[in-house]
């Protein structure tokens, strides 16, 4: 029987080489400036493995294309958040690659009160690459009309101008304050 495995590149590429080297897997094409986005064991001669983008790992094994991915649960819970019956397993934790997702406006009067006051006159404009997880936050801080609006990166650019609040991927509260932002909530911590 062969086993697939859909593996990231980016962020979580070099901890997962090194696990995977560890663990005697024997891909050995694995790493970073790899050319290569197909790969096969050494070791094992029934396992390959394809190199995706992490945001593409849990819907390839969601459809059956691969038996097992690694990747953030922030993905996975974006995957879940809108198809909550895909067949989609979280297996275990890797402790790599921690980060949370945070609420963030451009202006420090867009306390959730001030929110569902605006959303009472006109609609709050929310950017993220999660926009999934964007749509569940507005529902469950029940916003009465909103707009998401999905974009490839660069959320925290929008607010204030052209968005309300952006949903974006961070390592620590400080690195908000940095870049100007103002933190409303903390949706969701993750790792690898």
């Amino acid at each position: 029987m062969d086993i697939k495995i859909a593996l990231p590149k980016g962020r979580l590429l070099g901890k997962t080489a090194s696990l995977l080297q560890i663990a005697g897997w024997g891909m050995d094409g694995y790493r970073e400036q790899a050319r290569l986005y197909h790969l096969k064991s050494s070791t094992y001669p029934n396992l390959s493995a394809k190199m995706f983008h992490e945001r593409d790992i849990p819907i390839q094994v969601a459809i059956g294309n691969y038996d097992l991915g690694i990747c953030g649960r922030d993905w996975i819970e974006e995957l879940l958040v809108k198809y909550p019956s895909s067949a989609v397993v979280k297996v275990n934790d890797l402790g790599y690659g921690m980060g949370s997702l945070y609420m963030v406006a451009g202006q420090a009067d867009m306390a959730m009160s001030a929110l569902r006051r605006k959303a009472e006159q006109s609609a709050v404009r929310i950017t993220s690459e999660y926009a999934n997880l964007a749509e569940s936050f507005a529902l469950k801080e029940r916003l009465g009309r909103f707009s998401i609006f999905p974009v490839w990166g660069g959320a925290e650019a929008y607010p204030p101008e052209d968005a309300d609040l952006a949903l974006i991927s961070g390592h620590t509260d400080v690195e908000l304050v940095d870049m100007g932002m103002v933190l409303v909530a903390r949706v969701l911590d993750f790792s690898a």
